[in-house]
């Protein structure tokens, strides 16, 4: 494993990559990228820059191909491409990038592949279009894989801030109170990440849920937890 650090070294095993493509195939192609870009250490910026090349270089009929020949890869890395990718069809093929997050999250074998595909896609479509995204939030959060149900919460964490509007962080957080009582580590998880960064950036909203929150019934203390995190680090950040 060698270490990638700048644009300039990875442009060219990009475009050996596309050329192996018109060469020899979609197969050729992503055994060539496995072998040059997703075996070797590169900061997740990098990999990003790896995505938006082939999405602008790899025919729209194939990227979808790629992205399910990568991901049974399981590296860290394909992650960040298999998100960028469907990131980037979000806007002409929201259903198809949503569905294919959600496939792709619910084969995860471990966290970091919930958290890393799910604040690019899930994240990043509720930040830009809340308004098709939350019903498509709200679906999923009953979906049967805990994976899901957590990557929900590193995409709320995700949109919230980046600066989501509050009008719809309150129906995220209504949504996170519905999940408040769960006891899937995995869900506890990024749900709690969720309910912290709301706290962090708008504590007008926990003061307005304030009795909800308070309802030991329905929501377990590991929430109450998060919550008091998150307002802790709004009041360092203020200095008070």
């Amino acid at each position: 494993m060698k270490s990638i650090t700048k644009k300039s070294e990875l442009t060219p095993l990009l475009e050996r990559c596309i050329s192996t493509y018109n060469a020899e195939g979609l197969d050729a192609c992503v055994a060539l990228f496995n072998d040059l870009i997703l075996t070797n250490k590169i900061k997740f910026p990098l990999l990003e820059y790896c995505a938006a090349f082939l999405f602008d270089h790899l025919p729209t009929e194939d990227l979808i191909s790629f992205c399910d020949k990568v991901e049974p890869l399981k590296t860290i890395g394909g992650n960040v491409i298999l998100g960028i990718i469907l990131q980037k069809r979000l806007p002409d093929h929201f259903r198809e990038s949503i569905d294919k997050a959600t496939e792709y999250i619910a084969k995860a074998h471990i966290w970091y592949i919930c958290d890393i595909i799910g604040e690019r896609v899930y994240g990043y479509s509720l930040r830009h279009q809340p308004e098709i995204t939350i019903p498509e939030i709200k679906r999923l959060s009953k979906h049967e894989a805990n994976w899901v149900v957590r990557s929900l919460g590193a995409g709320a964490h995700y949109a919230i801030k980046k600066g989501l509007e509050k009008a719809h962080v309150a129906i995220v957080f209504k949504l996170l109170l519905s999940m408040a009582n769960t006891k899937d580590k995995e869900i506890k998880q990024g749900v709690g990440w969720a309910a912290k960064t709301t706290a962090k950036f708008h504590p007008d909203l926990i003061e307005q849920y304030k009795s909800e929150i308070e309802n030991t019934d329905k929501v377990e203390g590991w929430f109450r937890t998060k919550i008091k995190i998150g307002l802790d680090r709004n009041r360092y950040a203020k200095g008070n």
